[in-house]
């Protein structure tokens, strides 16, 4: 009866605590697939719009560039560009691109590898245990891409939760099963430990790093972090999630773990408005993108990193990226024959443009 209080316990915390972040920021889960814009008149695949921007000409095209990087071939996106991104939060939803990220990672030799992935619809309010649940399943069918499953282990926050995982699991798992609070010594089979929702306390951010120091690290092996809410690691300052003044062992944590990790696939979406997404598929760029309409995004920013942009940065991207597309989509609407509109990548203001005259200007034309 204790330990289902206690986890009683744990499950409503955690309830309060997802409540208030979703308030800020949302998970969407995407798809693989990369569309050009040659199908919007708004935002074009040439370079034409982009050359009837009333105070400067740009010449470079704008699309999708094909590029190799590390242990694959990316496709990488300019500034103004459109992307596709699914919304489906069924387990499998967007697995391919998840699992072809991972395995990258894993080729390229990283040792601490971080997964956002949505599993349950962010904007409908969801239980922690179903978010749980979700996440459980989804590691699931992620697991399957290891043709070797007995050299995989799985790693809960606690005992309790390992055992419902391997319920959930029919009682017949291929793979390990251990906990942060009670690790085993595993097989020296294991190589890969993928460790689930560690986003409690900070508790489990020391003991995923311990079970880093005693068990992944000796053996030279993988530890995934799936979902693990890592941006909150991220800042050790006044304003960050958990200040070093006030939580000293996990700066110390902080300064030893987080140089080691590599994203694999994130996907954080902003609320805004405008909404917008911080996006990453290894071993491409960080992206942030600005939502257009059913399911695509705009891309407002990339750069080559290893850490993603701090929160505040993101934020400062979007804020100045003008009104919503949805707004912006509506003026197009409304334009005259001969009129479409387009962002200015260097200030994200909305400008128009006349393909037919050559005209431009910042100012919506007049029906």
């Amino acid at each position: 009866h204790f330990s289902l209080m206690l986890r009683a316990t744990r499950m409503a915390a955690l309830a309060l605590a997802a409540l208030v972040q979703t308030s800020s920021c949302f998970l969407l889960s995407p798809s693989s697939s990369l569309t050009s814009t040659s199908n919007l008149p708004a935002l074009m695949s040439t370079s034409l719009h982009r050359q009837l921007r009333p105070t400067q000409k740009i010449s470079s095209a704008c699309g999708l560039r094909f590029e190799a990087r590390g242990s694959q071939r990316v496709w990488r996106m300019a500034v103004g560009e459109m992307k596709d991104v699914e919304f489906a939060f069924a387990a499998g939803a967007g697995l391919d691109t998840v699992q072809r990220c991972l395995q990258a990672a894993i080729r390229d030799g990283k040792k601490v590898i971080e997964l956002e992935v949505p599993t349950t619809d962010r904007f409908k309010d969801a239980a922690l245990n179903q978010i749980y649940q979700a996440n459980t399943l989804y590691a699931r069918e992620l697991v399957r891409m290891f043709l070797q499953p007995s050299e995989l282990c799985m790693v809960f926050p606690d005992p309790s939760e390992a055992r419902i995982a391997f319920e959930e699991y029919g009682s017949q798992v291929p793979f390990s099963l251990s906990s942060l609070s009670k690790p085993k010594e595993q097989d020296e089979r294991v190589n890969k430990y993928l460790v689930m929702h560690p986003v409690f306390d900070v508790r489990e951010y020391i003991q995923m790093d311990e079970l880093y120091l005693s068990q992944v690290a000796p053996r030279d092996a993988a530890m995934i972090v799936f979902n693990g809410d890592l941006f909150k690691m991220r800042s050790g300052g006044i304003g960050g999630y958990y200040p070093d003044f006030f939580f000293p062992k996990l700066a110390q944590v902080r300064k030893r773990f987080m140089p080691l990790v590599e994203t694999a696939y994130y996907l954080r979406v902003f609320r805004g408005p405008p909404v917008g997404a911080l996006y990453r598929e290894y071993p491409g760029p960080w992206q942030i993108l600005r939502a257009v309409q059913g399911g695509r995004f705009e891309v407002l920013w990339e750069q080559e990193q290893q850490e993603p942009p701090q929160q505040e940065f993101v934020l400062r991207v979007l804020q100045s990226a003008g009104p919503p597309p949805a707004t912006m989509r509506e003026k197009e609407q409304s334009l005259p024959d001969g009129w479409n509109s387009a962002v200015d990548e260097q200030t994200g203001r909305v400008y128009y443009y006349n393909s037919n005259t050559g005209e431009s200007s910042w100012e919506l034309p007049a029906v």
